[in-house]
This record gives structure tokens, C-alpha cells and sequence, in this order.
């Protein structure tokens, strides 16, 4: 299945997709997801692809389990159709993974199996360091390598400034300054796709991620619209994810803007995003100190010292109390599901009796 690596596929995937290949099943990846419908792309061919029947009652419980873009899927062709039952989704290396909007607590996948995964900002007065820090914390649980494009530079005063700021919270991560409607720094950011490999594009609406996508692909493959003048606010240009294979090799997913970046169980990326609070914890008098109150805590004193920014703490203990009240939620969730099941094994029980 060598011709398929345009596509993303290697040597672990030749291992996972075996057993279905000895039931007649062939490989192929989903472009586009539509409630239960998908583009997916084999080897050679576009076909339009449903669940079965069986996936769908098997996966009522977990709707992450279903197939999102980027997913490695076995399909089974139907008869002189350009379409395919799609039968089993292959375990994902990595998935960008959002909390959904609203009340629910259930996770979005907006990506998966992807190598790196871009995350927008603008450079002009939408900039928001705290909003970045979030995607960061996103990125980096996704398990890709996160990149931070600092997009619009065109409409930046002090550039060097903006890039310091974008610098600081990005850490250990790449940042690139780009301007999708000039060009550039289209290069630096090309080079960082490599043939074989997936991206992905994330940011708010109007940050330029279909531009950059353009660029990239070298003419207007996505649509685009101009960002609201009174108040610099983006619109959707992009309503869903798709897949884009770019012509000088690599994947690219496009998300929709998002106005909001809900963290789902992002314990280790929230580390990863603020190393400097993990190394200053270390002097804390108390192993499980939450840095907001308790006595003798190192990451307070740096504060309270001018040592360490009072903007990024704020961050930091703001992403915390966000995600621990989502494991509290889990918590909640997962109790009701349990008493209503134990309910109906009751109900169950005493009608056989």
C-alpha cells in the first residue's frame, strides 16, 4: 500500500490494517464529514462513504468513536457505485479535541492523526495572549507539534513587540510571523510540511486560516471572507472540516473558526504550556499546592516579586479551574449514567421475577 503514503499512510498502519485486509475490506481516509456521511479518498478514487448500521448502534454511547477527518477508515465498495460502507476506524496517533459547546459535557474531535498542528492568531488588535495560551494548551494535548503562526502582519505597528508577546506564551513552541495577503513568510511556513505528513489549521474566525491555505496551495481553493471593519471580528468561511492535499506533497485539515477553545482533559498540555510554573513549583512548601492561596508557595512569591508575569499566573489558574471543573462534571456525568443503568437492571430484574 506504498501509493497511499501521499495520504499519510506508513509501515504501523500496513500492521493495524491487517486484519480487515484478510476480510476483503480496503484502506481509505475521510476528506469530509457530514453527520453520518463522508468524502473518503483510496488510493486511486473520491467516493462518498456512510457508517453501517451496526457502527452506528455500537457507537451511540461514545460519538467520538465515529469517524472524523483525518481517520483511517476500512471500507467496504459497494457494486457499481462510487460509494462504500465505511466498517471500522483505525486507532488514531493523535486528535485535536475540543469540550462541545454549551452545557454537554462530551468532547468534539476536530482532527486526527495529524503531525503538526497550526494554531492562527492575528497580529492586529484582536491579539489576545490569553486566547493563545488556551490554543497552546489544545495543541500540545493533541499529542501533534504545535506551531504558532502570528498571521496579518501587514497590520501590525511593532511587529517585533507583537512577536515578543506571541513568543512568551507560545514557550518551547515555534513561532512564525506570516501575511497571507502579501506572501509573506509563506516559505518558512511551506517548509514545515512535509510530504506525507498532516496539519491542521485551528484558530477564531477571521484570522486568515483559509487564506494561509491558499497560499499554501497556490491558488483560491477556500473561500474567504473580509473581516468586519467596525470591529475587526471574523465570519465562517469554512462550515466544516475538510481534508486538502496539498500539490507539492502533505495533507492539510481546515477547521471552522471557533469562537471559543473549550479544553477537554487537558492535564498534561496545560503542563506543557506553563513549564516555568512546573519548575518554580518544585519550592513549594505543599506537593498538591494550587498557586492561588496557600502559604509558602514559590509560583505566588515570583508573583508577588515582579519575577513571574501576574497575566500569565492569571491564565494558568483560570485554565485550571476550567478543567477541573470539567473532571468534576465527568465525575457527575458518569455517576447519573451509572444510577440510570442500575435503574433499569432493576426494573428489568423485578419484571422477570
Amino acid at each position: 500500500m506504498g501509493d497511499l503514503t501521499k495520504l499519510g499512510w506508513n509501515a504501523k498502519r500496513d500492521e493495524q490494517f491487517a486484519p480487515y485486509l484478510a476480510k476483503g475490506f480496503i484502506p481509505a481516509r475521510v476528506a469530509v464529514e457530514d453527520k453520518h456521511f463522508y468524502r473518503v479518498w483510496t488510493v486511486d478514487a473520491e467516493l462518498t462513504a456512510q457508517v453501517t448500521g451496526k457502527f452506528i448502534h455500537e457507537t451511540r454511547r461514545d460519538h467520538a468513536k465515529l469517524p472524523k477527518v483525518g481517520d483511517w477508515v476500512a471500507i467496504k465498495l459497494i457494486p457499481n457505485e462510487e460509494k462504500a460502507a465505511i466498517q471500522a476506524v483505525l486507532p488514531r496517533s493523535t486528535q485535536i479535541t475540543r469540550k462541545t459547546s454549551g452545557r454537554n459535557t462530551a468532547a468534539q474531535i476536530l482532527a486526527t492523526n495529524i503531525e503538526t498542528v497550526f494554531l492562527v492568531t492575528a497580529a492586529d488588535p484582536t491579539f489576545n495572549a490569553a486566547r493563545l495560551e488556551r490554543m497552546l494548551v489544545m495543541g500540545r494535548e493533541s499529542g501533534a507539534r504545535p506551531v504558532v503562526l502570528l498571521n496579518k502582519i501587514d497590520l501590525c505597528d511593532d511587529l517585533d513587540a507583537k512577536l515578543a508577546e506571541a513568543t512568551a506564551a507560545a514557550g518551547d513552541a515555534l513561532v512564525l510571523a506570516v501575511c497571507a495577503l502579501t506572501g509573506r513568510g509563506i516559505k518558512k511556513l511551506s517548509s514545515q510540511i512535509k510530504k506525507g505528513e498532516t496539519v491542521a489549521f485551528i484558530g477564531t474566525s477571521g484570522v486568515g486560516k483559509s487564506s494561509l491555505i491558499n497560499q499554501l496551495y497556490g491558488e483560491d481553493l477556500m473561500p474567504t471572507i473580509e473581516v468586519r471593519t467596525q470591529d475587526s471580528k471574523g465570519r465562517h468561511t469554512t462550515s466544516w472540516r475538510e481534508m486538502i492535499f496539498l500539490p507539492n506533497g502533505g495533507v492539510v485539515i481546515d477547521t471552522p473558526g471557533m469562537r471559543e477553545f473549550h479544553l477537554w482533559g487537558a492535564s498534561e498540555g496545560a503542563k506543557d504550556s506553563f513549564p516555568e510554573i512546573e519548575a518554580l513549583a518544585a519550592g513549594c512548601h505543599f506537593r498538591d499546592c494550587t498557586h492561588t492561596k496557600e502559604k509558602d508557595c514559590a509560583v505566588l512569591a515570583a508573583v508577588a516579586a515582579g519575577t513571574f508575569p501576574r497575566e500569565r499566573h492569571d491564565s494558568y489558574v483560570k485554565i485550571q479551574r476550567e478543567l477541573n471543573y470539567l473532571r468534576e462534571s465527568e465525575k457527575q456525568a458518569g455517576w447519573q449514567t451509572r444510577r440510570k443503568s442500575d435503574r433499569v437492571a432493576h426494573r428489568v430484574f423485578n419484571k422477570r421475577d
